[in-house]
C-alpha cells in the first residue's frame, strides 16, 4: 500500500470481534459487513477526537473485513475486523497530532462503545431484540473485543506492508489439505499446529471437545466452509475511513495539482506525488511477479523507457536485423 494512501506517522492495528451468538448474522446477510466496519471506523473516530479535544481534526483508518477464523486457521466463519489507525489525528492544515500511546488512554472505552455500536447496528436491522442484548451483557465474558497490542513505529513501511499483506491474505489453503479420503472426506490441517478444541463449548456448564489440530470434513461441508469466504461481487473488504477515505486524498490530490509550479516557458510541473505514480506499474509487477520490469535480464543494467505502444497501433518492428540491415 503505497504512501499516498497512508501518512508517514505512527500506527497501531486493531481488530474488533464479536460474539458468536451473533455472527450468524452477518453470514445470511453480507451487507452487514460493510456496516460493522463502519461501526468500527465510528468507535476509532469518536474516541480518538475526544482524546485530542479538537472537534475539527480527524482521525484515519483502514479497515479489513476479515470472515475466516484466525486462531486456529480452520476457516471457520468468524467475521471481525482489522483496522490500521494512525496513533494520533490530523489537523484541518494536514498537521499530524500525536496521542498518547496505545492510541488512546482509554482502552476501555473502545470496548464499550463497540459494544453498543454492534448491538444498535443489528437491533436497527431487526435481526436482534432488547432481550438479546440483556442476555449477552450479562455473560461474565461477552466475547466482544478490540486489541490494539500492536503498534507500528513512524516510517516502518515494511512493517505496515506485511500487515497489509496480513489483511489480504486468502483464507484457503491448499497446503493444509493433508489428505481427502476415498469418501470424499477432507482432513484440513491448523497453521503452525495450533492445538484447539472442537467443538468449543456455548457456556461454561458445557464440556468443550478434544484438543487437536485439524478438522475433519464432509465434501459438502468442506465446500461450504470455503466458499462462504468469497465476497459478493462488488464488495469491498479493503476500506478507507476520515483522512484516509478517498474523498480526502482526491481533494488533497486536486490541491496539489493546483499548487503545482510551473516553468519557465509556462508548463506545469508534475509534484513528486504524481512522478510516484508513473512508477508504480513497475513497483506492483515486481511485488507479484518478484522480478524488477526495468532491470535488463541479459546484463543487469537499468533499462530505461522511450516509447509505448497502444493497442491501436501496429506491431513493433526491429529497427535492425542481425546482418545490420533495417
Amino acid at each position: 500500500m503505497s504512501r499516498e494512501v497512508y501518512a508517514p506517522v505512527a500506527h497501531r492495528q486493531f481488530v474488533f470481534t464479536i460474539p458468536k451468538r451473533l455472527r450468524i448474522y452477518f453470514r445470511s446477510d453480507r451487507r452487514l459487513l460493510g456496516e460493522l466496519c463502519r461501526a468500527a471506523w465510528d468507535v476509532v473516530g469518536t474516541v480518538l477526537q475526544s482524546v485530542s479535544g479538537r472537534p475539527d481534526t480527524a482521525a484515519g483508518m483502514i479497515g479489513a473485513i476479515q470472515s475466516p477464523r484466525l486462531r486456529e486457521d480452520l476457516i471457520h466463519w468468524h467475521p471481525h475486523i482489522h483496522a490500521l489507525v494512525a496513533e494520533g489525528v490530523f489537523m484541518p492544515d494536514g498537521k499530524f497530532l500525536d496521542l498518547p500511546k496505545p492510541a488512546s488512554p482509554a482502552g476501555a472505552g473502545f470496548l464499550k462503545l463497540w459494544e453498543q455500536a454492534v448491538f444498535d447496528l443489528l437491533l436497527a436491522e431487526g435481526k436482534i431484540t432488547e432481550e438479546i442484548v440483556s442476555n449477552i451483557r450479562s455473560w461474565r465474558y461477552s466475547g466482544f473485543s478490540v486489541d490494539q497490542s500492536v503498534g507500528l513505529e513512524a516510517g516502518d513501511t515494511e512493517g505496515i506492508q506485511r500487515l497489509i499483506e496480513y489483511f489480504l491474505r486468502c483464507p484457503f489453503s491448499q497446503a493444509r489439505m493433508i489428505d481427502v479420503t476415498e469418501e470424499g472426506k477432507v482432513f484440513y490441517k491448523s497453521g503452525h499446529n495450533r492445538m484447539s478444541r472442537f467443538p468449543e463449548p456455548a457456556s461454561e456448564d458445557l464440556l468443550a471437545g478434544p484438543k487437536r489440530n485439524f478438522q475433519v470434513f464432509d465434501p459438502l461441508d468442506f465446500l461450504a466452509e470455503v466458499t462462504q469466504h468469497v465476497p459478493e461481487p462488488g464488495e469491498h473488504l479493503i476500506r478507507y475511513y476520515g483522512w484516509y477515505s478517498n474523498k480526502k486524498r482526491g481533494l488533497r490530490a486536486k490541491a496539489q495539482m493546483k499548487g503545482a509550479s510551473a516553468n519557465e516557458n509556462g508548463e506545469s510541473i508534475l509534484g513528486p506525488d504524481r512522478k510516484t505514480a508513473r512508477k508504480r506499474w513497475a513497483a506492483l509487477i515486481k511485488q507479484v511477479y518478484e522480478t524488477d520490469p526495468l532491470v535488463c535480464p541479459k546484463c543487469g543494467g537499468e533499462m530505461k523507457i522511450i516509447s509505448f505502444i497502444e493497442r491501436h497501433q501496429l506491431p513493433a518492428r526491429r529497427a535492425y536485423s542481425p546482418e545490420g540491415a533495417s
